[in-house]
């Protein structure tokens, strides 16, 4: 039953992403390419940016980076 469960929540989040639903940072690459995310999952699959969010720098706060 967990696993169904996650799999349900990477759908919804799938579902989301693609919809442009909920997501509140652009994080921009090389020249000037730019992807919407959600600040959580990032948060939540990479150190860096769980770090970057969470520490009150000034990006915690920004809506790009």
């Amino acid at each position: 039953m967990p696993r169904f469960r996650a799999c349900s929540i990477l759908k919804q989040l799938k579902t989301m992403y693609d919809e442009g639903q909920l997501t509140d940072i652009v994080v921009e690459v090389d020249h000037g390419k730019t992807f919407s995310c959600h600040r959580n999952v990032l948060a939540a699959i990479s150190p860096y940016f769980r770090s970057m969010f969470t520490s009150g720098l000034t990006e915690s706060t920004q809506k790009e980076v």
